[in-house]
C-alpha cells in the first residue's frame, strides 16, 4: 500500500469518526464500513486511540465549564470531607450521576472484551442499525405530560442502555439518547448528558486501547497522529454544536431515516458478499 493511499485512507477515518461520533448512528460501523470498502481489517491500535483521544478533546472543551465545575466541586469536597452536601451540590450531583451511569458499560465491557471483534459484521450492524434507529424514533415521540429531571434511578438505566452499544451499528449516543427520551428527559437533556457520559467511557476506552499500543511498542508517527487527533476533534467540535441548535427546533426523526436507510445497505452488502 503506497503512502498517498493511506492518507486518503486515514484522512477519511478521522472525518468519519469526527462526524459520526456524536450523532446517534454508530461512528463504529461507519469505520468498520470504511475499512470494509478499503479492504482493511480493521483500524490500527494506534489511530483507534487517536481518533478517539481527537473526538473526547472536542467535548471536553465544548462541555468545559461542566467538566470543570464537577472537578472544581469534587476537589473542594475531597479538601473539606463534607461528604452529604455532595449529592446536593448540583455539580456533584451531576458528577455523581455520570459515574452511577457508567458503571453498567465498564462491567459489560470487562466481561465481554475479548469477543468485542466477531461481532463487526454487516448483518449484525444492519439489522442493529435499523432496530434502535426505530426504537430512537419511538422514543423521541413518547408522550409526557411534563419534563422529567434526572435522578439517581434513570441515570443507571441510561448508563444500562449505553451498555447496549456493545453490539456493533446500535450507537453509544443513540442508546443513551433513547433510554433518555423515554424516561421523560427533554431533547437538549438527554443529548447533553449522553454526550458528557461519553467522557468517561471514552476515556477509559482510550486508556485501555493506548496501553495495548505501549505494550505492543508499536512505533508512532507523531506528526500524523497530531493531525488525526486536531481533525477528529476540530470535526467532533462542529457536530456538538450543530445537533444543539439542531435539536431546539427539529426532532430526531432524520437520524431514524438515515439509521434505517444505512442499515438497508449493510444488509445488501451483506447479502452480495455471500456470494
Amino acid at each position: 500500500m503506497g503512502a498517498p493511499y493511506m492518507n486518503v485512507y486515514i484522512l477519511t477515518l478521522c472525518i468519519v469518526q469526527g462526524i459520526s461520533e456524536f450523532l446517534p448512528v454508530s461512528s463504529s460501523a461507519h469505520l468498520t464500513l470504511i475499512n470494509l470498502l478499503w479492504n482493511q481489517p480493521a483500524s490500527r491500535l494506534e489511530w483507534e486511540v487517536a481518533l478517539h483521544l481527537g473526538t473526547l478533546l472536542s467535548i471536553v472543551i465544548y462541555f468545559r465549564q461542566e467538566v470543570l465545575s464537577m472537578i472544581k466541586v469534587t476537589l473542594g469536597l475531597v479538601k473539606v470531607r463534607n461528604w452529604r452536601s455532595f449529592p446536593h451540590d448540583p455539580d456533584g450531583q451531576l458528577a455523581l450521576y455520570l459515574i452511577v451511569a457508567t458503571l453498567p458499560a465498564v462491567i459489560v465491557g470487562y466481561l465481554i472484551k475479548d469477543k468485542l471483534g466477531s461481532f463487526n459484521q454487516p448483518l449484525v450492524m444492519g439489522a442493529s442499525s435499523i432496530v434502535f434507529g426505530i426504537l430512537l424514533y419511538l422514543a423521541d415521540n413518547s408522550q409526557h405530560r411534563r419534563p422529567q429531571k434526572l435522578t439517581f434511578l434513570k441515570s443507571l438505566v441510561i448508563g444500562c442502555a449505553q451498555a447496549l452499544a456493545f453490539i456493533p451499528g446500535s450507537s453509544r449516543s443513540g442508546t443513551c439518547i433513547t433510554a433518555a427520551r423515554y424516561l421523560g428527559l427533554g431533547r437538549i437533556e438527554a443529548t447533553r448528558f449522553s454526550f458528557l457520559l461519553s467522557i468517561p467511557t471514552v476515556l477509559g476506552a482510550v486508556t485501555l486501547t493506548g496501553y495495548d499500543v505501549f505494550k505492543q511498542g508499536i512505533i508512532l508517527d507523531w506528526m500524523a497522529i497530531s493531525q488525526a487527533i486536531a481533525i477528529a476533534a476540530v470535526l467532533g467540535f462542529i457536530v456538538i454544536h450543530s445537533i444543539l441548535s439542531f435539536l431546539k427546533r427539529h426532532s430526531f426523526a432524520p437520524f431514524m431515516i438515515y439509521r434505517v436507510a444505512f442499515g438497508v445497505g449493510l444488509l445488501i452488502l451483506d447479502y452480495y458478499k455471500s456470494f
